[in-house]
């Protein structure tokens, strides 16, 4: 790779330079100062941390912990010229939204002033890095670190905001973030990528693809995702946690069957893209629904129409909104977590109407009217998440602007920012 002798930056081809220090590091470390400011003034640890409470939490947050840094991590790496930035970015911003998380969910939780941080608040804020890694997905490759850092920073507090009014005041069933986390997690990225998508950086791009060693790695990522999912459903579950288990488990499998079952019957081959992510979507599905009383019949009907329904989505979303909107999906998160995510609340807005029984009547505040509650928390989600990701995504594409042609020709390719990794 050619230097630029003057600024000591690395040129693209030849025809511009990149200067991480003046753009991805320096974002990073304002972001930095400032999260450990307000940590200062406004951040104590929780007096109740009694070895009950560790043994109550401290596995599964370890367990979310797995999913986030090692489970997401890995199955972005299957990008055959991305591996290190997708692991590597996946996990400094990981760590920039925990603790941004602590600080805004701490606020929508318990009010304005000092953030008393316990072992629940690090898991949902651990949740909270969970749906900003669903919207990295989306602009995977495409986005340049700095402008990556924003788009997550930015996403923390409209995250925040909507969560405590969907699942805190408005009490809707959303124990594992089908609707607060998937959903919303995947519309931000989505509406985000309408401004980081530029012509040129979809599937026809030469370097938006797998390798046979990029895809084993990936394929390590959904097996850690796959058994984890359980911890996932049910870190916060009140006292439901072993229907959450035995719940999240049923759908993972019928989703894994379904997603073979469709993925060969498209082509007459198994494809890699639908194993690594269709088999997965019965865990998004069922997570608003993981605390109640289902007969397994039932969790596993939503398993099966979830890992088809995200199968098929590859085959048709995934192109539909790359053709007719010029979004570049490079995940596909609008089929693993978006649209089983949405499959998720309209499931809980049904089971919440089928299933009020004595044993889930405690989870619905609401009684009977409980479905249109789930209805309007997935509505506002989708709302926010959509308006939030338009803002961000406008914001964010005006930094480090390179020339387009430069930034297609230089997108999914870790030789624009790794030091020691050669140009193909």
């Amino acid at each position: 790779m050619a230097i630029d002798a003057e600024a000591g930056a690395p040129l693209l081809h030849g025809s511009s330079s990149f200067d991480l220090k003046a753009t991805f590091s320096t974002s990073l470390a304002a972001l930095l100062a400032a999260l450990l400011g307000l940590l200062a003034v406004f951040g104590q640890f929780s007096e109740e941390a009694t070895p009950a409470h560790v043994d109550r939490y401290y596995s599964f947050l370890t367990d979310v912990l797995v999913m986030i840094f090692l489970g997401f991590g890995a199955l972005m790496t299957f990008l055959k010229r991305y591996s290190y930035s997708a692991i590597a970015l996946n996990y400094v911003t990981s760590c920039l939204v925990i603790l941004e998380a602590l600080l805004l969910i701490g606020w929508t939780q318990q009010g304005f002033g000092v953030v008393t941080i316990d072992l629940p608040l690090m898991i949902d804020a651990a949740f909270c890095a969970g749906a900003a890694m669903i919207s990295f997905g989306a602009v995977l490759g495409k986005a340049t670190p700095a402008q990556l850092v924003w788009l997550l920073a930015l996403e923390v507090a409209p995250y925040a905001a909507t969560a405590q009014l969907v699942a805190g005041r408005w009490e809707a069933l959303d124990v594992g973030g089908s609707i607060t986390i998937h959903a919303f997690g995947a519309l931000y990225g989505l509406a985000a990528s309408v401004f980081l998508s530029p012509k040129g950086a979809g599937a026809g791009h030469p370097k938006n693809g797998a390798s046979y060693a990029s895809d084993m790695s990936a394929m390590l990522g959904t097996l850690f995702l796959f058994i984890y999912w359980p911890s996932f459903n049910g870190a916060l579950a009140a006292g439901e946690q072993g229907l959450c288990v035995m719940n999240t488990v049923i759908a993972l499998l019928g989703a894994c069957l379904a997603a073979f079952v469709a993925s060969s019957a498209f082509g007459n081959q198994l494809n890699m893209v639908h194993i690594q992510n269709a088999t997965l979507a019965g865990g998004v599905a069922i997570g608003s629904s993981a605390n109640l009383r289902l007969p397994p019949a039932a969790t596993l009907a939503v398993g099966i129409v979830a890992g088809a329904l995200s199968t098929l989505g590859y085959e048709t979303i995934s192109p539909a909104l790359e053709k007719y909107l010029g979004i570049s999906d490079t995940c596909g998160v609008a089929n693993l977590h978006g649209a089983p995510g949405i499959l998720g609340g309209l499931a809980s807005a049904l089971f919440s109407w089928i299933y009020l029984t004595p044993a889930n009547a405690p989870l619905m505040i609401h009684g009977t009217k409980q479905p249109l509650w789930q209805l309007a928390g997935l509505g506002v989600t989708l709302g926010v998440a959509i308006v939030s990701g338009l803002a961000a995504g406008f914001v964010v594409s005006k930094v480090a602007v390179k020339k387009q042609e430069v930034e297609v020709d230089n997108m999914y390719d870790d030789a624009v920012f790794w030091h020691e990794v050669d140009e193909e």
